[in-house]
C-alpha cells in the first residue's frame, strides 16, 4: 500500500481536526483589567458628559433637564467662540511644527558619534519634567525685564517684547513650550521607525550621488511616512488637553482672552461659573472636534501601514 503524501493543498485539510480552540478564558483573564480601568476612567466620564451636557446644574440646586439647549447657547456665547478660534491657532502653530522638529531631530541623532547618548538624553528631558514646572521655568524665561531671551535681545540691541502680557506674542510664546514639550515623544517615534530603515537603500542613494537632501526626501521620507500619522496625532491630543496646565500657569488665559483656549474656558465653566451641564456640552464639543480631525487625518494606507 502505497503511502499518502500531504501536499500544500492537503496540509490545511490534514491539520484540520489538530487545530484546537483558541483559549478564551486565558484571553479574557488577561485583557479584563485593561477593559475593566479603560471603561471606568475613559468611557464612563464620557458617557456622563454627554448625558450631563443635557442639564442644567450648580451642584447645589437640583439639575434640570434642558436637552440641547447647551449646545446652542456655544453659538450664541462669544466667550466660547474666542476660545475655539484660540485652540485652531493654537493647533496650527503648535502640531506642525511639533511634527517637523520631531522628524528633523531624530534624523539628526539617527547617528553615531561620541557623545551620543548624553545628546539624546538632553533631548528627552522635557519629557520627565512636569507641564507645571515646564510652565514655571518658561515664564520666567519670557520674563520682559529678567529673562534670558530679552537680555540676550538686549544685547544685540534689540527691545524685546512683553512675551506674556502682549496679546499678539503670547500664544506663538505658548506655542514654543508646547513645542517643547511635545517633540520629544515625536522624536521618539520617529527614531524607531529610522531605525527600521535598510541601510542598503541609504548606501545604494549615496554610490548614484544622492546628497543629504536627496536622501531625506527620496529614502528617508518614504520609509517613515506611515509613522507621521501617529506624531501628528499624538501632537494633536497633546495641544489640545495637556496645554492646559501651560496655559493656566503662565497666561490663566490673559491677556485679554488672547490665550483663552478651549480646555482652559471649560474648567473656568465647570469649577469657577459652576455651570457643569455648559462645560459638558463644551466638553462633548471638543471630544466630536478631537474624533472628526483624527478621521481627517487618518488615510486609509497610513492605517494598514502600506506605503505609497
Amino acid at each position: 500500500m502505497r503511502a499518502v503524501i500531504p501536499t500544500a493543498q492537503t496540509i490545511p485539510a490534514v491539520l484540520k481536526g489538530r487545530r484546537e480552540k483558541p483559549p478564551w478564558g486565558w484571553i479574557a483573564v488577561f485583557l479584563a483589567p485593561n477593559i475593566t480601568l479603560f471603561t471606568i476612567f475613559m468611557v464612563v466620564p464620557i458617557v456622563g458628559a454627554v448625558v450631563l451636557s443635557s442639564f442644567d446644574w450648580d451642584l447645589m440646586s437640583p439639575p434640570v433637564f434642558v436637552g440641547l439647549d447647551n449646545y446652542f447657547a456655544i453659538a450664541g456665547d462669544p466667550k466660547a467662540i474666542n476660545s475655539i478660534i484660540k485652540t485652531a491657532y493654537l493647533v496650527l502653530i503648535g502640531v506642525v511644527p511639533t511634527v517637523i522638529v520631531s522628524f528633523l531631530l531624530a534624523v539628526l541623532i539617527n547617528t553615531n558619534f561620541p557623545g551620543i547618548r548624553v545628546v539624546r538624553t538632553i533631548y528627552l528631558m522635557p519629557l520627565v519634567i512636569s507641564f507645571v514646572a515646564s510652565a514655571v521655568l518658561w515664564r520666567y524665561i519670557y520674563d520682559p525685564r529678567f529673562g534670558p531671551i530679552n537680555t540676550i535681545l538686549s544685547w544685540l540691541g534689540i527691545d524685546g517684547p512683553a512675551w506674556l502680557q502682549s496679546t499678539s506674542w503670547s500664544m506663538p510664546a505658548i506655542a514654543v513650550v508646547t513645542v517643547w514639550l511635545r517633540f520629544p515623544l515625536g522624536m521618539l517615534l520617529y527614531l524607531a521607525a529610522l531605525q527600521s530603515v535598510n541601510p542598503a537603500l541609504i548606501e545604494a542613494a549615496e554610490i548614484d550621488g544622492a546628497g543629504t537632501w536627496m536622501k531625506l526626501r527620496h529614502v528617508i521620507w518614504p520609509n517613515v511616512r506611515p509613522v507621521t500619522f501617529l506624531v501628528t496625532i499624538v501632537s494633536l491630543r497633546g495641544v489640545l488637553f495637556d496645554s492646559f496646565d501651560v496655559v493656566k500657569v503662565m497666561t490663566d488665559g490673559g491677556p485679554i482672552g488672547s490665550t483663552d483656549i478651549l480646555i482652559r474656558y471649560i474648567f473656568d465653566m465647570a469649577f469657577s461659573q459652576l455651570r457643569l451641564g455648559y462645560a459638558s456640552a463644551l466638553a462633548t464639543a471638543l471630544f466630536v472636534i478631537v474624533a472628526a480631525m483624527a478621521m481627517v487625518l487618518s488615510p486609509p494606507k497610513a492605517l494598514t501601514g502600506v506605503r505609497q
